[in-house]
């Protein structure tokens, strides 16, 4: 996030190996701080509340390090928001412990922050007079009372008044406090268990969410856990919800999973190589655990992962004896504690992943029933666990790989009893075919990736017309190098006039040919009329071979189909083959006047255009682009991914495009606080230049507090007020304000560091 103060006090990782997550960071922040912001005198009290939310996401994608975070972030700047954070570690089955647990960690979590010292955290261990003790004297009193009230309640042996006394700690907190409290409670799935004392925590909890006082919410709560059973804990209360934000966390982006593997691999000094870290990605689904574990197990095993023989050979070992074997054991004994359901487990899983499509649910209950009595609660935990799924009476298979992979090696060996082979294992042998079949599959998905941008690249340019002609391309390039060739299709005379694409469908996939099929529709001579709209019919074909006649006339054949669909448009068909054409392919082309082009020329085709569109943004000394937002909840964040394009698409690199969209919900959320805008807009204006990148903020009437000019006093910074702009001139290069007539103007600026070649 920022260099200020950057204590661990309860995330994990370092902020430079906490990758990806800005915006969902930035948006549960300012959910926390949302309580003790200056509304703006327009804004009628009934729509200054805050919101409670839910955070959802797959499992292991990082929901609880993201909370973390928060936690650090709110803890580190030690204003009126105190964040607590509460992970449940079990099913709850015991009223008396889970009170005495969540008490003590919300009043030590308190202590630790009005005291400002991390360590006083570990107190939650201690007695809760010990804990007492050690409250600030302000504080003393009121936490006193509160541990009296709950060792009344412990007296009464009353579960229900036990878990209502240690639920109310925030808000008393609170009230006696004059703070905000932000409550995290993590795994809140567990609640799910079918006993009284989760029953008797969820209905406090559920009461909690919907409490309010005189000035609003007592605290604000964000529940997290296992999205399934979590969802189904939450009642169908139209005011719960309308007050309830769902903020999705999505799997790391490919981009940011690389940049975790590259410094990982770094750290433990472990040798990788760009293909087995796209393997790694692709087979291990985007997942961080596993990709973590598999790395720590190569370091300490001192192996190598340069080579798909490497990766496969530790991937094996982790799968079937390592530490995903393990955790996948514990995440099915959670599931099925006993041995007989645990057997019907896993016929379930075994049956959902050899099927390869959807099995109704019937037949998994009857199979699972030959083991067990409890077949249906099982499945249902099965569901709920994500390692299957469940949809309108049908059981699918969950899309997690690795799971698959340990479902057939635990079924194989220990269920079905075949024998592990001398030497090796048969998994790595299924590995090593899938890994080359999987990397195909990756760079067939590239190719179609890059010939889609370069249809949407096309507007009204003239290219080569060499590049749609595999013959005459060999014929002038054949012994040219790259770049020599690059050089001469600047100088052909021949030109291909492209159209604008609108749209581009994929409508078929060509199995025999290992080809797919794609209709693109457009205007041509950039006038958009029925008259000059046309069709492009394309058919990208991945062939070992050169493409004979006949294989050219089976895909003609699926592409008439779309021809006559659109037989009132003009139609260009473009055939792109790996290998390129036989002889007698090439001339059938030539007589259909189609286009015809190798993979190779796709690649050159996209370079030039690139080339085309960089030398356009060169002939203007500075792009600029302005965005209007309303000063509403959120908006800040359409401004963050905003600039979040421009920033990438002029090369900043991942680690400057973070403190740039932080920055800029920094200044929208502080502009939203401290103005008296009539028209409730903030104005933001994007000047790129060859070097920098200046955003200027500002909204129409009189900006006070921290948009003055003036840094503030320390005494505000950790109160809380003027921490925006602080965190603002650590990110950005420069920062200054400019007074305009309608009021102020933030102005921040961050130079491009060119990465060197």
């Amino acid at each position: 996030m920022s260099d200020i103060d950057p204590r661990q006090v309860l995330s994990r990782l370092p902020d430079d190996e906490f990758f990806d997550r800005v915006v969902e960071l930035m948006r549960l922040y300012h959910l926390a701080t949302a309580q003790v912001r200056r509304p703006a005198p327009q804004e009628e009290p009934a729509l200054r509340r805050t919101s409670n939310a839910l955070v959802l996401g797959p499992p292991r994608v990082g929901k609880t390090e993201l909370l973390r975070k928060v936690f650090d972030r709110l803890f580190n700047e030690g204003s009126e928001v105190v964040p607590i954070y509460y992970s449940f570690r079990e099913p709850c089955r015991r009223a008396e412990r889970f009170a005495r647990d969540y008490l003590s960690q919300t009043l030590a979590q308190f202590i630790a922050f009005r005291r400002d010292d991390p360590r006083l955290i570990s107190l939650a261990d201690e007695p809760l007079d010990v804990i007492a003790r050690a409250a600030a004297p302000e504080d003393y009193l009121w936490v006193r009372g509160l541990i009296d009230s709950f060792t009344r309640a412990l007296e009464s042996n009353d579960a229900a008044l036990m878990v209502r006394c240690a639920l109310s700690s925030p808000a008393v907190a609170s009230a006696r406090a004059q703070i905000s409290p932000f409550v995290m409670i993590d795994n809140f799935h567990l609640l799910a268990e079918n006993n009284d004392c989760a029953r008797q925590v969820h209905t406090e909890f559920i009461r909690s969410l919907a409490a309010r006082d005189s000035a609003g919410q007592s605290a604000t709560y964000l529940l997290c856990g296992l999205r399934r059973p979590t969802i189904e804990l939450i009642p169908a209360d139209e005011e719960l919800f309308d007050r309830l934000e769902m903020i999705r966390i999505a799997p790391m982006s490919q981009e940011h999973i690389e940049q975790m593997i590259e410094k990982t691999a770094a750290r433990l000094r472990l040798e990788t190589s760009d293909s087995t870290i796209e393997l790694m990605i692709q087979q291990l689904n985007y997942d961080l655990f596993y990709i973590r574990a598999l790395l720590d197990s190569s370091a300490s095993q001192r192996a190598r992962l340069r080579t798909f023989m490497e990766f496969e050979r530790v991937y094996t070992a982790e799968v079937t004896s390592g530490r995903i074997c393990h955790y996948l054991g514990a995440v099915l004994r959670d599931v099925a504690p006993d041995s007989r359901s645990r057997r019907a487990a896993l016929e379930a899983l075994q049956l959902a992943v050899e099927a390869r499509d959807s099995v109704p649910i019937e037949a998994v209950i009857e199979r699972m029933s030959e083991f067990s009595i409890d077949a249906e609660p099982v499945l249902q935990r099965l569901h709920a666990r994500e390692l299957l799924e469940i949809s309108y009476g049908f059981v699918n298979a969950s899309p997690d790989p690795v799971l698959a992979d340990y479902v057939r090696s635990v079924y194989r060996h220990e269920i079905a009893g075949a024998r592990r082979p001398v030497a090796g294992e048969s998994l790595l042998g299924e590995k090593l075919k899938h890994s080359y079949r999987l990397m195909m599959s990756r760079y067939n998905r590239a190719i179609e990736a890059q010939m889609v941008e370069v249809l949407s690249r096309f507007d009204f340019q003239s290219a080569p017309a060499s590049l749609f002609d595999q013959a005459i391309f060999e014929t002038r390039y054949r012994s040219s190098s790259r770049v020599q060739t690059r050089r001469a299709l600047d100088e052909e005379q021949e030109r291909v006039r492209l159209p604008q694409i609108v749209s581009v469908n994929n409508i078929s996939v060509s199995e025999q040919s290992g080809g797919r099929l794609f209709t693109a529709t457009g205007f041509d001579g950039g006038i958009y009329s029925d008259a000059n709209e046309v069709l492009w019919l394309i058919a990208l074909i991945n062939s070992k071979e050169p493409v004979d006649v006949e294989s050219l006339t089976r895909i003609d054949h699926r592409l008439e189909s779309s021809a006559r669909e659109h037989a009132h448009l003009p139609v260009v068909r473009w055939y792109i083959s790996k290998e390129g054409f036989t002889e007698g392919a090439s001339e059938r082309l030539s007589s259909m006047r189609a286009h015809r082009s190798t993979y190779a020329q796709l690649d050159l085709l996209h370079d030039y255009l690139v080339k085309l569109a960089a030398e356009e943004v060169e002939r203007k000394p500075a792009s600029e682009f302005e965005l209007v937002i309303p000063i509403e909840d959120e908006a800040e964040l359409i401004a963050a991914r905003t600039v979040e394009q421009i920033a990438r698409g002029a090369d900043f690199d991942q680690e400057a495009i973070n403190q740039i969209k932080t920055s800029l919900i920094e200044a929208c959320i502080n502009a939203a606080e401290h103005s008296d805008s009539p028209d409730r807009r903030i104005y933001q204006r994007f000047t790129l230049e060859d070097d920098r990148l200046t955003i200027s903020v500002s909204n129409k009437g009189n900006v006070a507090g921290w948009m003055n000019g003036n840094a503030p006093a320390a005494s505000a910074v950790r109160g809380g007020r003027g921490r925006g702009l602080q965190i603002i001139r650590a990110l950005m290069d420069e920062v200054g304000f400019e007074r305009t007539d309608d009021g102020t103007v933030l102005v921040m600026t961050k130079f491009l560091k060119r990465r060197t070649q």
